[in-house]
């Protein structure tokens, strides 16, 4: 999914806001979709899935539970990231911006982060998923 050749925040963040509608559906292809992927993380739709149930790990959580992404809208407490940020200046570098916005997990909203890094391209910009892990 592209965005213009300088986005706005709101931009960047109503596309997060898609990903994680669409994690919150199940839809991990569709996330997978709606983002470009950092190579050094191979994310697939599957990986995003066992690492999300993980609590940012491959692995299974502890204590056995399974987490799940849900409605940014039903999630009470309070949502520790939301922000977007940019380099002081723009030395001709790809990189525009970075995001980063906890996930809603099981009905809490949690400090399981996603991050993002926005990227120049020929056809204007993109998001690209990094890490989702516990900052």
């Amino acid at each position: 999914m592209h965005l213009p050749a300088r986005p706005g925040d709101t931009q960047i963040l109503d596309i997060i806001d898609a990903w994680i509608a669409d994690l919150a559906r199940g839809d991990y292809a569709c996330a997978h979709a709606r983002t470009a992927h950092d190579a050094y993380y191979g994310w697939t739709p599957a990986l995003l899935r066992v690492v999300i149930e993980g609590y940012g790990s491959p692995e299974p959580y502890a204590d056995g539970t399974v987490y799940r992404v849900t409605p940014a809208a039903e999630a009470s407490g309070t949502r520790q990231e939301r922000c977007v940020e940019r380099p002081a200046s723009q030395d001709g570098g790809a990189a525009l911006a970075e995001a980063r916005h906890s996930l809603p997990l099981n009905g809490v909203w949690s400090d399981l982060t996603a991050t993002f890094r926005v990227e120049s391209t020929a056809l204007g910009a993109r998001l690209v998923l990094q890490e989702i892990h516990v900052f």
